[in-house]
């Protein structure tokens, strides 16, 4: 196959399928798809998984915005598993190039899905790209500034640029590790790599290794300033509450992605500095009851993964 040029466009007619999850979040959702009125057309078409919803999400936007296509599943398949088959389906049923994973709690502004196309005009080699992010309840602070931050011996992932004040000092286009709560990723690259590991399920971070997956494979990934959204930063999962459970899974996946991508020497310095500061903060921040019960958790999760 002959590659491109790279002053070819990589993209002459592009399809765009905007994959939105959602769990019993009917009100967000709503305000996510009003959002993108503005975004839609001929090639931009908008699916969203229900990822097994009592609210009557499914029947909310039907009944709103009968353009979209709902799918609402019997049962809740993970973050992971809901996105696979979102994606699944949208393959199937539109045939994109490019999919649009945005969470659905988002408000995206005028240009938004323009913006991260564009750059795959021109770069054979692109894969990702992801937007500037602020949050709704403080819409002067980043949420996120240029995707993952990660210290493996930490134990730490962060968005660069979290909690700034948003005075233009992440408006570069720069490469990036996107998370994948606003990540425009090209279509045969995701089928590629088999889409998010649903080892992950029932929370992340799916989106992190699949955007270390997608760099180490050899393409390349750009965060896109000029598209931004505001985002509400709600969950579902344990209500966002530490609980055991919560801990165990967190504590499974981290050592999953941990193993795989994470060099040896980060690996040992982990357990030997990284891990019991973890604890340690825990321990802290939950108090003496819930800490231990989350510790348990986390125990659990460690000796399972």
């Amino acid at each position: 196959m002959t590659t491109p040029a790279p002053d070819a466009d990589s993209t002459p007619n592009p399809r765009i399928a905007i994959l939105i999850l959602t769990l019993n979040q009917a009100e967000s959702t709503l305000r996510t798809l009003e959002s993108l009125d503005s975004e839609m057309g001929p090639g931009v078409k908008v699916l969203l998984w229900d990822n097994g919803s009592t609210d009557g999400t499914a029947k909310r936007v039907r009944a709103r915005f009968p353009e979209v296509l709902v799918h609402d599943s019997a049962d809740n398949l993970g973050v992971a598993g809901g996105r696979n088959a979102a994606a699944r389906l949208a393959i199937e049923r539109l045939r994109p190039t490019h999919l649009l994973f945005l969470d659905n709690d988002m408000v995206v502004t005028p240009g938004f899905v323009e913006s991260l196309l564009e750059p795959f005009r021109t770069d054979p080699r692109l894969a990702q790209t992801q937007a500037k992010l602020r949050f709704i309840a403080e819409p002067d602070l980043l949420n996120d500034g240029g995707g993952f931050r990660v210290t493996f011996w930490l134990g730490k992932t962060e968005p660069v640029g979290f909690r700034e004040v948003d005075r233009g000092q992440r408006d570069e286009v720069r490469p990036c590790l996107p998370c994948g709560g606003a990540t425009l990723v090209r279509t045969d690259v995701f089928e590629e790599l088999k889409g998010f590991d649903e080892v992950f399920n029932p929370f992340g971070p799916e989106d992190l290794d699949f955007s270390l997956r997608v760099r180490e494979a050899g393409y390349r990934a750009l965060y896109v300033p000029s598209a931004m959204a505001y985002h509400a930063v709600t969950t579902t999962f344990e209500g966002g509450r530490y609980t055991e459970l919560y801990a165990r899974h967190k504590a499974r996946n981290w050592l999953i992605l941990m193993r795989r991508h994470a060099p040896v020497h980060q690996r040992m310095a982990f357990y030997m500095l990284g891990l019991p500061w973890l604890v340690g903060r825990m321990l802290v921040r939950e108090g003496p009851r819930r800490g231990l019960s989350a510790l348990r958790g986390w125990i659990r999760g460690a000796t399972r993964g």
